[in-house]
């Protein structure tokens, strides 16, 4: 089993940086999480902001591979300076590194610092509590939907 260390999370700019962040993305969604390509390859990415983990993974042949992304999340710009968190994902072999808290906290600092208010994102249901312990909360009258035939919530963060 590899074993990842130095993680570092970077903006993504350029088309050709983006690709680590969709191939994270599909690992996830597509291949693990059975979603269609199709749902995941949406006309967001271009108006959106990314951001991907990196790690060095450490093989069991001692082998070093360095900047492997493993983890991804993206920022759509919505109206009254509000961002919307989404496609937060971390392979399944990277989990129990809290890449995901760091990506989510990277997130929620470029947000204070470029003038957002607020950040929206639909969590899978199950996984609401991850979202909660870094402060998201659900608010009155929001209620459980179907997005591409898995329950989600919405979950706000405000005044940040």
């Amino acid at each position: 089993m590899s074993k990842f260390s130095n993680v570092s999370v970077e903006q993504l700019i350029t088309p050709t940086e983006r690709k680590d962040a969709l191939k994270v993305r599909i690992a996830v969604f597509v291949d693990e999480q059975k979603y269609s390509m199709e749902s995941e390859l949406d006309s967001y990415d271009d108006v959106s902001e990314h951001w991907a983990a990196y790690c060095d993974e450490t093989n069991e042949d001692g082998s070093i591979r360095k900047h492997v992304p493993v983890g991804t999340i993206r920022l759509i710009p919505q109206p009254q300076h509000v961002a919307k968190l989404g496609r937060l994902a971390v392979l399944s072999s990277a989990r129990g590194l809290y890449i995901g808290q760091k990506l989510v906290k990277s997130f929620i600092q470029h947000c204070k610092d470029n003038g957002f208010h607020s950040i929206v994102l639909h969590s899978q249901y199950p996984r609401r509590g991850f979202y909660a312990k870094l402060g998201f909360v659900i608010e009155e009258g929001d209620e459980i939907f179907d997005e591409d035939g898995t329950p989600h919530i919405r979950m706000w963060l405000r005044n940040i």
